[in-house]
């Protein structure tokens, strides 16, 4: 199977086997690195999430996550005038969800995650951080969070266990 185009600017690739995943991904998405795809592809994942049978609760956190993920990729990843692709893959396991994303934009500062900040949100209003909250979101609500550059490749992995109420 060759690459195939779709109208939005998304394309469908073959699979070629997902490292560290033993079978084929669940879920498989291939989207530009742009605001408007990322919230195409949350809309098809929120989709195909629900057709795996997923509970709301844990939706709502993998939306959080992967948006803060996927956010970041567009805006820091790729320069304004590059473009680029965002791959995302997701397995169902027994304990939850686990996720791979990857895109060929610039490497993570420092090549690896950035370390959760403490803010002072005891703060007033007009003095509280502007942003720098994200990968504390991220590192709060994953587990097995690691990150790694393969040649022109980043690669971030995690799990979302599922909610329990």
């Amino acid at each position: 199977m060759i690459r195939q185009e779709v109208p939005d600017g998304s394309f469908i690739e073959p699979m070629h086997g997902t490292p560290n995943i033993s079978a084929p991904p669940d879920i498989h998405l291939v989207f530009p690195a742009t605001e408007v795809s990322v919230r195409r592809a949350l809309l098809s994942l929120r989709a195909s999430l629900k057709a795996l049978a997923i509970d709301e609760l844990t939706i709502g956190l993998v939306e959080i996550v992967l948006a803060e993920v996927a956010n970041n990729i567009v805006e820091h990843a790729y320069p304004l005038n590059e473009s680029g692709t965002v791959t995302l893959s997701c397995s169902k396991t027994e304990q939850g969800l686990r996720f791979e994303v990857s895109d060929r934009g610039k490497i993570l500062p420092g090549g690896e995650i950035p370390p959760k900040k403490d803010h002072n949100l005891d703060a007033e209003m007009n003095h509280l951080p502007e942003g720098g909250f994200g990968w504390g979101l991220i590192s709060d609500m994953t587990s097995m969070l690691m990150y790694k550059r393969d040649e022109d490749r980043n690669i971030l992995r995690f799990s979302v266990a599922f909610a329990t109420i």
